[in-house]
């Protein structure tokens, strides 16, 4: 595949699928190819995710690319490294070693990061983060990260844990949590979370709407909060458990790091009333200074079917720039 202006690839690593695709400099995917990926065993994953790569690379036969391939993935990364070290996810999973394999077999520079991480590079260069040297963006979807951007700069931490917000404390003696815990911000306000809660509680709202879809195992978050605007009592608890706990871990995020704004992405939120909701909390709770200096809280721009591609190619760009 020959194109007439440089592109860089991304390759994006999810926990249902791989997507890998080939990304202009002004952020248009101008081919994208998607896999699937295998997480029965790590021998398994590691070769859905090679063999994807592989087929990309070698028959596509992709022309005029940049140096540098960007990858997103799931869970810990070792950004210095290239590595990724693993998720909650996949317990016991070893490091894979994505630059060290990938630089010894095609030749490119590997950048690799999270996928949150690379989300919020895709703000900074192609999305509303271009408007601010400091915000932040929240991914609410199966899971809850975010994003940090000071000065300009994407905040990793000093193991690039930064931004693991879903495992803050928001309210004792909550459901248990994937990392152990039994307080964390994603039980109450994640996709998965609130999917867990409709499970549990339908036995006490055998007639709630959302019955047929919980007990078929179809619904999904949107459902929930449609079904709480239209009075359901099952739907108005979580509902209102997710504005109390998600307004919670942003007003503690705004009062400690002051954004000049809040860029929301990820599957759950996409209703208007909903963010106006969210952001009447954040605005009622939130100290004084930080609360005056917070322009907005808004919906990212960058659809969901491509952020992952451009976030991964402004991985590389970035690591260009640092390198």
């Amino acid at each position: 595949m020959y194109l007439d202006e440089p592109v860089t690839i991304g390759i994006d690593i999810g926990a249902t699928k791989i997507l890998i695709g080939s990304v202009t400099q002004e952020g248009k995917v101008v081919h994208q190819q998607r896999y699937d990926i295998d997480l029965s065993s790590e021998q398994l994953l590691r070769s859905s995710i090679y063999d994807s790569i592989a087929n990309y690379l070698d028959e596509q036969q992709v022309r005029n690319v940049s140096k540098t391939i960007g990858i997103g993935v799931f869970g810990h990364v070792d950004f210095e490294h290239g590595e990724w070290m693993g998720s909650m996810r996949l317990p016991g999973m070893d490091k894979v070693r994505f630059r060290e394999d990938l630089q010894a077999k095609y030749g490119f520079d590997i950048a690799v990061d999270n996928d949150v991480h690379a989300a919020t590079l895709a703000e900074m260069y192609l999305g509303k983060g271009r408007q601010y040297r400091n915000f932040l963006y929240v991914n609410v979807g199966t899971g809850i990260a975010a994003g940090i951007v000071s000065d300009g700069r994407l905040v990793r931490g000093a193991a690039n844990y930064a931004g693991e917000i879903g495992h803050i404390f928001v309210e004792k003696d909550m459901e248990p949590c994937m990392c152990g815990s039994n307080w964390c911000l994603e039980t109450a306000a994640s996709g998965g979370g609130m999917i867990h809660r409709a499970n549990r509680w339908l036995m006490d709202y055998p007639d709630s709407m959302l019955a047929s879809k919980i007990q078929s195992g179809t619904v999904v978050s949107v459902d929930i909060f449609r079904a709480a605007l239209l009075g359901d009592p099952l739907a108005g608890k979580i509902h209102q458990e997710f504005i109390w706990s998600m307004g919670i871990g942003l007003v503690n995020l705004v009062n400690i790091l002051n954004p000049e704004a809040i860029i929301m992405g990820g599957g759950v939120l996409q209703d208007e009333w909903l963010l106006k909701e969210l952001s009447t909390f954040v605005f009622a709770h939130a100290a004084k200074v930080p609360s005056n200096a917070l322009k907005e809280i808004t919906f990212t721009e960058l659809g969901p079917q491509v952020v992952g591609l451009l976030g991964a190619s402004c991985l590389a760009w970035n690591y260009e720039a640092m390198n």
